[in-house]
């Protein structure tokens, strides 16, 4: 299909940006040089534009944008640029990968290396999201597969318009290779801020779709009212007595769950926070405090040259650590001595704050329960 200028400039000016990025940022996940060289832009629809992506197999990622129904993003890669991308990650020897690439031999360490590039490269795009498109848009990535030749992957619609960027990636010595980043008609538009033409069936659900999205914001809006003003019309604003709001002094700050450890580690070393909130679609899920991830870290961590065995762990998706933590947290809307309560009970030197979404809105550290009742023993 024909792909309007205005979309095709756009493209070009995204991708030629983000591929610069990405570049350096594989280059620091894999320890290798990457080079990224952008190649064709344009707009497909139909299984006979998208077949000839799959004409041999490849390795697929499918990301879903799951807080606006803004459709996903599938990244379609050569078998041997994975293979190579895999291999230099975990630190493969560059004979064994060359074997492996000659034979194609993609094999349960090529997948999971694949996917930590996978969740590098969704989280990098990401940040680009909330930077171009408001209110919580985000990829979380749902599917890493490999794929057998003439096999389009189930999460493909071949009725559906896609805007494709293709480019070369050479990783360290090994042969360039081409990998496709296939981005959803209403994912593209949403990014580039400029509409996509897209099927008479396309265009009469994208009407609907913005309907949903007016109702879904007068609701948000409803939410914030409800928290600014409680449930029964009275202000629980931070000056008022027993607002949860008077000691939630620690500054929110969330991961996705399938961001890296090495962003945790970040964020507490380099950032000054002491608590992680961890969230899947805008929930929160669980806590990381700051012994958490120094136990991570271990005691070695930044006194030289990473160990293959951090390399491996900082770039695991944060999500996997502390899976059996029990969630206990207390609603925007409650008071200093439920709080005090639910701290008390379960030991807890913080307790999350959170909107009546599930949505992190701060922490309650303990010492800032202790400065008010201390206050107000002295008050009384």
């Amino acid at each position: 299909m024909e792909t309007p200028k205005t979309v095709t400039n756009k493209a070009n000016s995204f991708f030629s940006g983000y591929f610069n990025e990405l570049a350096q940022e594989i280059s620091d996940l894999t320890t290798a040089p990457v080079q990224c060289s952008l190649g064709n832009v344009a707009l497909l629809r139909g299984v006979d534009d998208l077949a000839p992506l799959f004409s041999a197999d490849r390795s697929v990622c499918y990301a879903e944008e799951d807080a606006k129904g803004l459709g996903g993003l599938h990244l379609v890669f050569d078998t041997p640029l994975s293979i190579a991308l895999a291999g230099t990650l975990m630190m493969t020897s560059e004979s064994v990968i060359q074997e492996k690439i000659a034979s194609r031999d993609y094999d349960e360490e090529s997948h999971e290396g694949f996917r930590e590039v996978a969740t590098q490269i969704i989280s990098n795009l990401n940040r680009r999201l909330e930077e171009n498109i408001a209110k919580g848009a985000h990829l979380f990535l749902d599917s890493v597969k490999h794929t057998y030749p003439d096999n389009m992957p189930p999460s493909l619609d071949g009725e559906s318009t896609y805007l494709i960027g293709t480019v070369e990636i050479t990783v360290a010595e090994f042969p360039a290779a081409t990998a496709h980043w296939l981005l959803s008609r209403s994912l593209a538009a949403a990014i580039l801020q400029e509409e996509i033409p897209g099927s008479p069936a396309e265009m009469t659900a994208a009407g609907g779709a913005a309907t949903a999205a007016v109702e879904e914001e007068e609701e948000e809006e409803e939410e914030e009212e409800e928290e600014a003003f409680g449930a029964t019309g009275q202000s629980l604003a931070p000056q008022v007595a027993g607002s949860i709001r008077q000691v939630m002094t620690e500054t929110p700050f969330t991961l996705k769950e399938e961001e890296r450890v090495a962003r945790g580690i970040s964020a507490i070393t380099q950032d000054g926070y002491r608590y992680i909130g961890i969230e899947r679609k805008g929930v929160l899920i669980r806590v990381l405090s700051q012994s958490d991830i120094h136990q991570v870290m271990g005691p070695f961590y930044n006194n030289g040259t990473p160990t293959p065995r951090d390399k491996a762990l900082h770039a695991l998706p944060i999500g996997k650590f502390n899976t059996q933590q029990k969630m206990i947290k207390v609603t925007s809307d409650g008071t200093i001595n439920e709080a005090a309560d639910l701290m008390q009970k379960h030991a807890l030197y913080a307790l999350p704050v959170v909107s009546n979404k599930g949505a992190l809105r701060g922490f309650v550290p303990i010492h800032a329960l202790l400065d008010y009742f201390r206050n107000a023993g002295k008050s009384s």
